[in-house]
């Protein structure tokens, strides 16, 4: 992978902008993943697919795809052709104004998986490559002082996006999104997949085979990566990592950092001390 530019605020972390670009893309396997904030992609260039809670985008150059922290997704290149996008990453302290936080909207205001997609024909005529340009001049020039100018102009792509409406480009299964939804809102349950299986009428083969080809994830794993983000969310508020945990939906803590290491490669009190990763 080539980072062609990045910025990132160096004060408070706010925000990062990259333009990245990889060769041979069908090699590098994109992990489902989440991120702590919300992020814009714009994909400029490949063949591929974005998937997104049990959604999947068919992406074309210029398109826009907007994704918030409860929202797990990944990039599925289909063709070895080149792979180019801008990754901009903005944490709640960016809208900690009370001016920039109704710009929070376009991410909020919909179901997870939905409406992600502001398409390529919308883009065009929104004046919006003309603010990535600008963050890109003042970007090269690695100055410290234009921090302010990116964020300005980031705050102005924010503006540009919540004019825009998201759109179609949309594959779902909507057993798939009723089986994520109710995952999601019952976290403290026993969500075997027995349990899921005899609420949605299903056979346990037809769910194991449909969740994970819509989400990129086996059924037990989502529920655990679930899990692990809510245990985050409730440590980054103040709770001790035991009752997060208990609260998560995890029978114990013992349970809950086998699962924390199988999934992060390191345990919790190295990766969430400090709400540091």
């Amino acid at each position: 992978m080539v980072n062609v530019i990045c910025a990132k605020n160096s004060s408070d972390r706010s925000f990062s902008y990259t333009h990245k670009k990889d060769n041979n893309p069908e090699n590098i396997k994109f992990k489902l993943h989440n991120h702590i904030g919300y992020e814009i992609l714009v994909f400029l260039k490949g063949d591929a697919d974005f998937i997104v809670e049990g959604s999947s985008y068919a992406l074309k150059p210029m398109d826009i795809i907007l994704t918030r922290k409860d929202e797990m997704h990944r990039i599925l290149n289909t063709s070895p052709r080149t792979y180019e996008r801008i990754v901009i990453h903005l944490q709640d302290s960016f809208f900690s104004d009370p001016m920039s936080s109704r710009y929070t909207e376009i991410f909020l205001s919909r179901k997870a998986g939905e409406s992600n997609l502001i398409e390529r024909d919308a883009v065009k005529k929104s004046g919006i490559f003309d603010i990535l340009l600008r963050i890109e001049k003042y970007a090269k020039e690695k100055n410290q002082q234009n921090e302010l100018v990116i964020r300005c102009a980031l705050t102005e792509l924010l503006h540009q996006l919540n004019e825009l409406k998201t759109s179609g480009g949309i594959v779902q299964n909507e057993t798939v999104k009723n089986i994520i939804e109710y995952i999601n809102s019952h976290l403290h349950d026993d969500l075997t997949l027995d349990a899921l299986a005899e609420k949605f009428y299903i056979s346990k083969y037809y769910l194991c085979r449909c969740f994970k080809q819509f989400t990129g994830f086996t059924v037990n794993r989502y529920i655990t990566h679930r899990r692990i983000m809510l245990v985050r969310e409730l440590h980054r508020e103040g709770k001790n990592l035991s009752a997060a945990s208990s609260e998560a939906g995890f029978s114990s803590y013992s349970n809950f950092y086998k699962a924390y290491v199988n999934e992060t490669g390191y345990p919790p009190s190295e990766g969430l001390s400090g709400n540091s990763r």
